[in-house]
Order: structure tokens, then sequence, then C-alpha cells
């Protein structure tokens, strides 16, 4: 009687294996990027900060000078989890009037308070 369920053990433990060694989704790799909603208080949040961020390090490069940054559109969002949030954000932004496209990544750790947003990239498109 002890020998049929050596088969069934080795069998459950087989395929719990095969199931953890397998590869997550492509677009869900563990510490990786993965696509967000474009919608959302945080999404919305940290895009407004993005573009506020940048709006005064343009006025700090141009000593002053008046620079005029608005969002237009949230034109895609990625998300990975860190020690927070981190969010790149594509963003349809005028520049002085100009149309413009950006990507931009803001770093979030909601409970550090009044500043949980950091602007850790922006690269004009």
């Amino acid at each position: 009687m002890k020998t049929r369920g050596v088969p069934a053990c080795v069998g459950v433990i087989l395929f719990a294996t095969a199931g953890a060694l397998a590869e997550p989704a492509p677009d869900r790799r563990v510490g990786g990027y993965a696509t967000a909603p474009l919608f959302g208080k945080d999404v919305a949040d940290a895009a407004s900060f993005a573009v506020a961020a940048q709006a005064s390090v343009l006025r700090t490069a141009q000593r002053g000078r008046r620079v005029r940054l608005e969002l237009v559109q949230i034109v895609s969002v990625e998300q990975q989890v860190v020690a927070g949030m981190n969010y790149r954000l594509t963003l349809k932004v005028l520049l002085n009037g100009e149309a413009r496209l950006a990507e931009a990544v803001v770093w979030r750790q909601a409970w550090r308070k009044p500043r949980p947003d950091q602007l850790t990239s922006w690269i004009w498109r």
C-alpha cells in the first residue's frame, strides 16, 4: 500500500516544480515594468507632478525666463513595483504652445509626506 502513494507524490512534486520554474508572461517580468491603466488618481497625480517638476527644472535652466509647460494627455503608462512604485509615463505636453512628447519616470512612495513623488527621468521624444 505504501508503494502506490509514491508515484502519486512524485507526480504532484513534478507538477508543482514545473509550475514554479515556468517563466512569467513577457509583460509581467518579475521586477520589470508592466502596462498600467491610463486612468487613476495615482497616475494622474504622477503625471501632474512630472510636468510641474520639469517646468521648474526648465525655469531654473532658463534663469527665470518664462517657461510654460502644460499636460495635454497621458499617452501610455507602465508601472514597476520597487520600494514604492515607479511610473513610466509617455506624455503629450505643450512647451510654450508647441506640442511635444516626453517620457517621464516618477518614483512614488505614498507614505512619504509631504512629498511622496520624485521625478527621476524626463526625456523629450
